[in-house]
């Protein structure tokens, strides 16, 4: 029982960050103008020492996060904030490049109340497993033990764990989804859904999948 609530909570706490990265755009050009999807790694602050943070990560590990004047930093409900505001003992998720444990920092936020993240899931974002496909409806199985019905619509963007355009006819039951989206009509629709495993952050090149750690 211990272990599925802290897997669930792990799948919440990564599906709303990442989602939330995707949504404040951490993805700029980058040199010689082309985009592409940056990495992310979420923990608890144990150390602060000039602009730089060390995290105990979820998976375990100690992570350095070098942060500069072009770091954009976030606390609750999307709310801008500075270095200075982040304190020993927080949980954060960072978003940003990473070479050898060390990581440049371009969005750093603090991780949402896990009590909020519950009553949002199903409404603003979903986590789960396909379970059935009729049409443009899905069975999402989710992680806190629910079953959810989602439809997707013309306005759905659909990607791949290498965050590749793909369409609806690309997902099969057994796939585990994400996405950030709304309720329209009291049923959950998609702004976009990816395809990919989320129970630990991705800690490959930029576009690697997330791999199951279980």
């Amino acid at each position: 029982m211990f272990r599925r609530l802290a897997t669930t909570a792990l799948l919440l706490l990564l599906a709303a960050s990442y989602l939330f990265a995707q949504g404040t755009d951490t993805n700029p050009p980058r040199q010689g103008g082309s985009r592409g999807p940056l990495q992310g790694v979420g923990g608890t602050i144990r150390a602060i020492e000039g602009q730089t943070f060390t995290l105990k990560t979820f998976r375990g590990t100690v992570a350095t996060i070098n942060t500069s004047e072009n770091t954009r930093f976030f606390r609750q409900e999307r709310q801008p904030a500075k270095f200075t505001d982040f304190k020993l003992g927080e949980a954060i998720f960072i978003a940003g490049d990473e070479k050898d444990g060390v990581w440049s920092a371009r969005l750093v936020r603090l991780q949402p109340d896990m009590a909020a993240l519950r009553q949002e899931l199903g409404k603003r974002f979903i986590v789960g497993q396909v379970g059935k496909i009729d049409g443009t409806k899905l069975t999402i199985l989710r992680p806190d033990g629910e079953s959810q019905v989602i439809e997707v619509d013309e306005n759905t963007s659909f990607r791949n764990e290498r965050r590749e355009s793909i369409t609806l006819a690309d997902i099969k039951v057994g796939d585990h989804v994400f996405g950030r989206g709304e309720l329209k009509n009291g049923v959950f629709v998609p702004q976009v859904l990816n395809t990919g495993e989320l129970v630990r952050m991705r800690s490959g090149p930029p576009g690697q999948a997330p791999r199951n750690n279980q």
